[in-house]
């Protein structure tokens, strides 16, 4: 008998090897932990480089000025303007300076670096002093350029101002260039990651699988399939499995010779084998030579179809849709055909109709020279439907993860090679790679929490937050991605947001889904609308609501499971790994509340999103 324990470990086998899910899930942490150190030293390397240009930008600015100041009062005080105009040309070609001017309070300009400007061309023997003009620093991060004010003194009269303008963009492109090359390198430490991941799956993998498939059989699991190891992860594996083939087919043996003896009338110790056998969940069947059923227990009438009177004393030839058990059966009665066979009816792409994949494992029993076959029918729709999701969302996984990483490092590449030749290509370049760090933050993130659903571990921190910044959020990230749709996006948001008690990053990350999705499902020109409201007990309800292509209502409740996505031609083309809804619904659920929706077929989609106020949500916890 399964306990609710190996149900639960065994579940997690549906979409990982087994012994795949605790190397996956240190994997995933140290991808987690590899990202969130680069990110933080990422963030003190920028910020510190950032200080140190300002600081060096401030000394550089004041020397300049100060060289550029007393050279001007030299030429002043000799009343030599064409030296100063010479000075300040002299100044601008050296490339200290962008620009540069001198002039006189009420009177002009009398020296510039610009041919163009009208100069005053003698200078004054009087002009009016400006008392208590200080030298001041202008600087404008947005364009890294500084404009200093600096009072000359000549022979003690005042009122003369040196203006300059100075480029500091030269002194920024270091800190950028650490932002966009530390990004790369997180990156490539990410793929290296996943490689480490993969050796290390391959060296401990077939260990922990072989454990854990100890621990299922001491806690009373008896099925092979449940017991098997993934033969990748190794020789260890596979000689693991071997050994459990061996011990099913022993079983086997001695379960067919017990049943031969019972149907031939064995005595009394084989009185209660018949009622036994008829307990079994495996479909067993005895047939002689002419392929009449000597015996046949309930499961096997149950997976054949057909009722016990309809089939013992009578011959398989009787049931329908047994013809590929018969030619297998007769080649194994035959002298000269294998001992066994296994074949399986059915397949995914029929199981509707079919209800059911059917594995039938079909032996010779030798007694008293006269040849009989004994058929075991055993039911692996769950585990073939386990592999097709198993192998649907490795390769959703593996398409998720590699398209923001080949964004991000197209984006670095980009940024490094415009340098600071092109400000508007690197920012732009810095807010893509940024985009797409925070989308593989995500996936990463549903990931584990698969691993966590899968393993009953998934738990909420339930905290006092508010609730504005993370719908602030939320409207930064998808703006862009609803823009290049030209999808109109939309936050009704309430005049006030109060204090809730929630997981905040589990909130977001189950809002992330439910919007992201809206977006993707919705043609070009559509409309996502994001309403939020709020009750008197604090109760949040949020509705997505889309104009996209809609969910066939049979399919409505479908989407909410694991792996799976609308069966809609429509989106055949749109990726997905199946696993947003679901989390959303779990998240939900683990706040007291749920998720729900409502749809027609091309006339959009709301998912409402609920979780109670906070003295309901405490009695949930």
């Amino acid at each position: 008998m399964t306990t609710p324990k190996t149900q639960s470990r065994f579940g997690i086998q549906r979409f990982f090897v087994r012994g795949e899910s605790l190397v996956a899930t240190t994997g995933m942490a140290f991808i987690a932990i590899l990202a969130f150190a680069v990110g933080g030293v990422v963030w003190v390397s920028a910020r510190t480089i950032d200080e140190s240009v300002l600081v060096q930008s401030e000394e550089r600015i004041r020397e300049t000025s100060a060289l550029i100041a007393s050279q001007s009062e030299l030429r002043l005080s000799d009343a030599d303007l064409s030296g100063l105009r010479r000075l300040m040309l002299d100044a601008v070609a050296s490339g200290m300076v962008e620009e540069c001017e001198v002039s006189i309070s009420n009177l002009g300009v009398i020296a510039s670096s610009d041919a163009s400007q009208t100069l005053v061309t003698e200078l004054p023997q009087t002009w009016d002093p400006s008392p208590g003009v200080e030298a001041n620093i202008i600087h404008n991060t947005e364009t890294h350029r500084s404009m200093i004010h600096e009072p000359l003194t000549v022979d003690g009269r005042t009122g003369v101002m040196l203006s300059m303008v100075m480029n500091q963009s030269g002194q920024v492109v270091g800190s950028d260039s650490i932002r966009a090359s530390s990004v790369g390198i997180m990156s490539v430490g990410l793929i290296l990651m996943l490689l480490v991941y993969r050796r290390f799956r391959n060296r401990l993998g077939a260990l922990a699988g072989i454990g854990d498939a100890l621990v299922a059989a001491a806690e009373g699991e008896r099925r092979m399939a449940c017991l098997v190891v993934g033969e990748q992860l190794g020789p260890e594996a596979k000689a693991w499995n071997t050994l459990l083939a061996e011990r099913e087919a022993l079983e086997q043996i001695e379960a067919t010779r017990e049943i031969v003896e019972a149907s031939s009338g064995g005595g009394v110790e084989s009185s209660g084998l018949p009622a036994a056998c008829n307990t079994l969940t495996q479909g067993v069947v005895l047939v002689d030579s002419d392929l009449s059923v000597a015996y046949a227990n309930g499961a096997a009438c149950v997976f054949l179809r057909v009722s016990r009177e309809e089939m013992v004393n009578s011959t398989l030839d009787g049931v329908p849709g047994s013809e590929q058990i018969i030619e297998a059966t007769l080649a194994v009665l035959s002298n000269h055909g294998p001992a066994r066979q296994v074949i399986e009816l059915g397949n995914i792409e029929e199981i509707e109709s079919q209800g059911a994949i059917l594995r039938v494992v079909i032996t010779r029993v030798e007694e008293e020279e006269v040849p009989r076959a004994m058929i075991f029918i055993e039911d692996v729709t769950q585990q073939r439907l386990a592999d097709q999701s198993q192998g649907a969302f490795i390769a959703q996984a593996t398409h998720e993860l590699r398209t923001p990483l080949t964004t991000i490092r197209l984006y670095a590449e980009e940024a490094v090679e415009a340098g600071s030749d092109d400000e508007q290509i690197r920012d732009k370049a810095l807010n893509v790679i940024n985009s797409e760090t925070r989308r593989l933050e995500r996936i990463v993130g549903d990931m584990l929490c698969v691993a966590e659903i899968e393993a009953g571990s998934l738990s909420i921190r339930s905290e006092t937050m508010r609730t504005e910044s993370l719908f602030a959020e939320l409207q930064e990230d998808y703006e862009m991605q609803a823009k290049e749709k030209s999808i109109e996006l939309v936050f009704d948001l309430p005049p006030k947001f109060p204090s809730i008690q929630a997981d905040r990053d589990r909130l977001g990350q189950a809002l992330h889904n439910l919007v992201g999705n809206a977006i993707k499902y919705t043609p070009a020109g559509g409309r996502v609308e994001v309403k939020v409201n709020f009750a008197e007990d604090d109760a949040m309800t949020v509705s997505v609501i889309d104009s996209g292509i809609g969910i066939d209502e049979s399919q409505q409740e479908r989407i909410f499971e694991r792996f799976c996505r609308a069966d809609d031609r429509r989106i055949a083309q749109v990726t997905g790994s199946g696993l947003g809804l679901a989390l959303a619904r779990q998240i939900a659920r683990l706040h007291g509340g749920d998720v729900h929706v409502e749809s027609e077929i091309d006339q959009g989609s709301t998912f409402t999103f609920m979780i109670p106020g906070s003295q309901e949500m405490a009695k949930a916890a």
